[in-house]
């Protein structure tokens, strides 16, 4: 039985060019019956002609088809270019609804091109990932894995683990044999090199977080230390209001920068002191707040002040990634950075937030090195993690089992690895997991 023939905008509406797709077995017909040209449409072709809804014309556009299988969704498709207004694109899509086509809903291309093997699961999850990427390291981890880098190391582990599957059958088949020494011998090092696989693929994903979400920075300190200047020349301009007056921020202010392709979520936070008033009281208790949410804590210590206790006992309420940043060096000095690092038993950074001094330094101490290759495949989603974590248990669970169990315990262990990896690829994924990514698909997607 044929799907319906879907159709909706790829493009937000209010714009100069709007994309309208069509896709199904029905997508030519419903084209030819809406588009009218001088010229005959053909398979990749852009053509110039008018949409008409009856006998009214309500578009000038150009138009292009997509036979299948050559096509993103792998059936017949169509795109319709029209002026972007609102207007004109609801005329349109009220055109092709009267030729029987229906809206599409949320992602439905994209489960159409999965569904008929023109992505594994893993790549379908890796278009929204490169639509919704805010830095080029995140567009080029998300295009890595739309290109199949993902989709390849994941079967190259399954291929590994058909091999021992191989060894270890054979062994059942034939128990009088007592081969079973020698099949633990050709099939152990098949698992352990799957195993090592999967666990390091799901250690890259620390890294791939942060290309995807960025790392978040807490600029904390007592007042008057220059966190506000300091977080304005991290960001390069001025964004939080500077004084000479203590307790000038009373609230917690934010933005981002990109620093070597990483997004940095930078915090500037009140000054932390005895509250003067309830105002002041609620800033700090936020100033605390974003402090534990954040991935590094900057505290800022004044170089022309010295250390005070003030700075001790904030220091002390810090966990985590501590970056100590000494500041205003610009004026005499009251301690020096090997001083200060000895209190804090911490790197110091020496910064200027007058005229920058230390800047790429911070920066780069903010940024974490994330590791390995950056052409290499890196895991960005929770789910993909914790299908490989999961594997890599079953799979350490098997390698136990040659040991304290017979080979068909074994088998069984390194099945449910297979069909771990299976859920990333979308070979083994249950109806319910892939509706749930196709469901936060944009529509036209």
């Amino acid at each position: 039985m044929d799907k319906d023939t879907i159709y909706a905008p790829a493009t937000p509406g209010g714009g100069a060019i709007a994309v309208i797709r069509i896709s199904g077995s029905r997508a030519h017909r419903v084209l030819e019956a809406v588009f009218k040209s001088a010229k005959k449409t053909a398979h990749s072709v852009l053509t110039h002609g008018f949409i008409v809804n009856g006998s009214k014309q309500i578009d000038e556009v150009m138009a292009v088809k997509f036979d299948a299988p050559r096509s993103y969704t792998g059936e017949d498709m169509a795109e319709i270019y029209c002026h972007g207004g609102r207007v004109g694109i609801s005329r349109i899509m009220a055109a092709l609804s009267g030729q029987g086509a229906r809206l599409a809903t949320p992602g439905e291309f994209t489960k159409r091109a999965f569904e008929a093997g023109k992505m594994d699961l893993s790549a379908a999850g890796a278009v929204m990932e490169l639509i919704g990427a805010n830095s080029a390291a995140a567009a080029d981890a998300a295009m890595r894995q739309l290109s199949g880098a993902l989709f390849d190391k994941i079967t190259q582990m399954q291929k590994l683990l058909t091999d021992a599957l191989t060894v270890i059958e054979a062994g059942i088949e034939y128990p009088e044999e007592d081969i079973e020494a020698d099949v633990q011998k050709d099939a152990a090092p098949l698992i352990e090199k799957a195993h090592n696989g999967c666990f390091a693929l799901a250690q890259t994903f620390e890294s791939g977080r942060l290309l995807k979400t960025g790392v978040s920075a807490a600029i904390v300190g007592r007042p008057n230390v220059g966190k506000s200047s300091l977080f304005n020349m991290l960001l390069g301009y001025d964004r939080a209001i500077v004084t000479a007056l203590p307790g000038t921020t009373r609230d917690s202010v934010d933005d981002e920068t990109i620093y070597l392709g990483i997004p940095l979520k930078l915090i500037d936070t009140a000054g932390q002191r005895e509250a003067r008033d309830e105002v002041e009281r609620i800033g700090v208790e936020r100033a605390k707040n974003a402090a534990k949410g954040a991935d590094t804590k900057l505290l800022v210590i004044d170089r022309s002040a010295g250390v005070t206790e003030r700075d001790k006992h904030i220091f002390k309420s810090l966990d985590g990634d501590v970056v100590i940043a000494l500041n205003k060096c610009d004026l005499p000095p009251a301690i020096t950075a090997k001083q200060c690092g000895e209190i804090f038993n911490r790197d110091v950074i020496e910064v200027c937030a007058i005229d920058g001094q230390g800047r790429d330094e911070l920066l780069a101490r903010i940024r974490p090195v994330t590791g390995g290759d950056e052409n290499d495949v890196t895991v960005t989603s929770e789910r993909h993690r914790d299908c490989l974590c999961a594997a890599a248990a079953s799979l350490k669970a098997a390698r136990y089992a040659f040991d304290t169990a017979d080979l068909d315990c074994v088998t069984i262990d390194i099945k449910e690895a297979w069909d771990k990896l299976g859920e990333i690829t979308g070979q083994t994924a249950a109806e319910e997991i892939i509706n749930s990514i196709f469901d936060t698909f944009c529509l036209g997607k």
